[in-house]
């Protein structure tokens, strides 16, 4: 085989130049769809978390508007 050759230098064992740009573009590659996929996981448990979020103030809002009204009934003399 010769130097250069498609098949990477024969003699050291290095891969051909296209070789290692391909290399280099699959490395690319892997690492923007593995942030892709975490930035898409996180995106969701951010949904999830707002989601629960509103869940407990409206469950909070409920509570002191009940324990108000009960506490106003304890007291009938106070307004």
């Amino acid at each position: 085989m010769e130097t250069g050759s498609r098949f990477g230098n024969a003699r050291t064992g290095r891969a051909a130049g296209w070789e290692v740009k391909m290399r280099a573009l699959l490395w690319v590659v892997g690492v923007i769809a593995g942030a892709l996929v975490l930035l898409g996981l996180l995106l969701e448990a951010v949904r999830w978390l707002v989601i629960i979020g509103l869940i407990a103030l409206a469950a909070v809002i409920v509570l002191a508007f009940v324990k108000g009204r009960q506490s106003t009934h304890n007291y009938p003399n106070r307004r």
